[in-house]
């Protein structure tokens, strides 16, 4: 755990909410005391603000690789990314490429506890709370967002360490050594209860407008479908070898209370998909209906420039497996055409991938051919595709990177789509079989993406739940929740442990393709992993830590 005992904090300039957070937090002395910080409205609520810091954002974010390439959906080309100790079962405690989430998270957690800490302490006795009924509301809503912060990054401990440290308070030197280390179940449920406390705080964006100061910032939506995630990680086999039923209900239950509201607030933005879309609204657009909380959008192109194919400008980094690839289903559910493999497919297929002789957008000339000898194909440079393909999802076609042209986009953490997956997957565990609503929810996301629609009681159990599995991968693809999934599951072994491949394609003088599957790459994967092993240097500070089981 990353422990600082600062009474000043550096506020170069007044701490603003500016979209988001435009957040400015140093742990520096300065001519500033803590006394100076929660007596100024200013700068007490800059301090919340900067809580927001610690949100991480997934781009690029592992030596310019998507953590997508850690799972079987892609394949890192940058052979030097620290993202490759994944799949080669190369992490120990002493080494992680994640290790630094722990500090991050607990400097979150510090933070957060701080100013909830002195919402009761300076800021009240400062009288900042009682200035007018608009400062009564400000810090009402302000205290429940630190409650989410607070459970959300906990959370980020919990499904990465499992035995974590709960921190509910501002430690001294001598108690940050007797902190107990919690279980998974206790971490979970110390998460739930501090939505609960959240809920109770912030504002209700189904029933009142956010106005356009506070958009970006933790509402209702945002700490319901943490709760959604938290409890289905509750109830799945990683922490339910008994399968008790009532977690399922619990987990299933607040997904509902989110779903059974979708309307103009909350729901699935846009509300089809269409091939020639040249990116996913819910990514590009502002605070989408779709979005439940995010980073803030920020004017980048760095995931353009790591991950488009390499004749238009991109390393080409994040390479999909042509295990994501044959997911992704026929329009009209019949097996593709082994010449033409990429036509008619799932719409998504489109917007997630760049795929030999696709043309991106209509208004740009050129295609991408990642054939032996095209322009993007293998071999073609040190990062060319190692697969065959591309990621385009995330990424903005559009953008002339010659001329440095951005894109405002952020990293969406948690969108309605997730929640009917999540809703789905818990009832269906639930119930001896899958009922219609259950139907009825997984239809919505394949009839936006254009594919065939499941028969009400095609299926039963077993076969429903592989179906939530595959939409999930679909769906969800590259988000970062894969590498997560297959773990709580506990398939590690079954999707982990075993090569990942891709396509030769080759040009026939005649102008058409041939397709080959290949190995690519062939991955490791040991039962140990389902858990990181907490960092050794943060064994060493706390006597009350053990460490997961295989890395002792």
């Amino acid at each position: 755990m990353k422990i600082k005992y600062i009474i000043r904090f550096a506020l170069p300039s007044v701490l603003l909410l500016t979209g988001a957070c435009n957040i400015l937090d140093k742990d520096i002395d300065t001519n500033l005391t803590k006394e100076d910080i929660f007596s100024d409205e200013r700068y007490a609520a800059g301090f919340l603000n900067s809580s927001y810091r610690e949100i991480i954002n997934g781009y690029d974010r592992l030596d310019n690789a998507m953590f997508a390439c850690a799972s079987d959906e892609a394949i890192c080309s940058n052979s030097g990314s620290a993202v490759h100790g994944y799949n080669y079962g190369a992490i120990n405690p002493s080494y992680n490429p994640e290790e630094s989430i722990w500090e991050s998270m607990y400097t979150g957690i510090r933070k957060t506890n701080m100013f909830l800490s002195e919402l009761d302490g300076i800021i009240k006795s400062a009288g900042l709370i009682d200035v007018s009924t608009t400062s009564q509301a400000n810090y009402k809503r302000m205290k429940g967002e630190a409650y989410f912060l607070r459970a959300y990054y906990h959370f980020e401990l919990a499904k990465r360490w499992g035995n974590i440290q709960l921190i509910d308070t501002v430690l001294t030197e001598q108690s940050a050594r007797n902190i107990p280390q919690s279980t998974f179940t206790e971490a979970i449920r110390f998460i739930v209860e501090d939505c609960d406390s959240a809920l109770i705080y912030l504002q209700d964006p189904l029933k009142t407008t956010i106005d356009n100061a506070n958009k970006g910032r933790a509402t209702t939506v945002s700490a319901i479908a943490l709760q959604s995630r938290a409890l289905l990680y509750l109830a799945s086999p990683w922490n339910n070898p008994a399968d008790d039923k009532s977690l399922w209900k619990e987990a299933g239950d607040a997904a509902w209370e989110l779903i059974s509201t979708a309307g103009t607030k909350i729901g699935l933005d846009p509300a089809t998909y269409t091939a020639g879309m040249n990116n996913l609204l819910f990514i590009s657009a502002p605070y989408s209906k779709e979005v439940l909380f995010s980073t803030g959008y920020d004017l980048i192109n760095t995931i353009e420039k790591n991950n488009i194919p390499i004749s238009f400008g991109g390393q080409g980094y994040t390479n999909p497996t042509q295990e994501l690839i044959d997911c992704f289903d026929m329009l009209t559910g019949k097996s593709y055409d082994p010449e033409n493999p990429y036509a008619n497919r799932d719409r998504r297929f489109n917007l997630y991938f760049y795929f030999n002789a696709q043309k991106p957008m209509t208004t740009k000339k050129d295609s991408v051919f990642t054939y032996i000898g095209g322009k993007d194909g293998m071999g073609r440079s040190s990062t060319a595709t190692k697969t065959g393909f591309y990621m385009r999802k995330f990424t903005d076609f559009s953008l002339n990177l010659s001329q440095d042209q951005k894109s405002r986009r952020a990293w969406i953490h948690f969108r309605f789509a997730e929640i009917i997956l999540n809703y789905c997957e818990a009832m269906n565990e639930y119930l001896d079989a899958p009922d219609n609503t259950i139907y009825q929810q997984l239809n919505k996301l394949r009839a936006r993406a254009g594919v065939y629609q499941y028969t009400i009681g095609s299926m039963n159990k077993e076969e429903m739940r592989e179906a939530i599995r595959k939409e999930r991968r679909v769906e969800l693809a590259f988000e970062e929740h894969r590498f997560w999934d297959v773990r709580r599951w506990l398939e590690g072994d079954k999707y982990f442990n075993k090569p990942i491949h891709g396509t030769k394609i080759v040009k026939n003088n005649d102008g058409t393709y041939s397709y080959e599957t290949i190995e690519v790459e062939n991955r490791v994967y040991n039962s140990r992993m389902n858990w990181y092993p907490i960092p050794y240097n943060e064994m060493l500070k706390s006597p009350k830590l053990k460490q997961n089981p295989g890395w002792e």
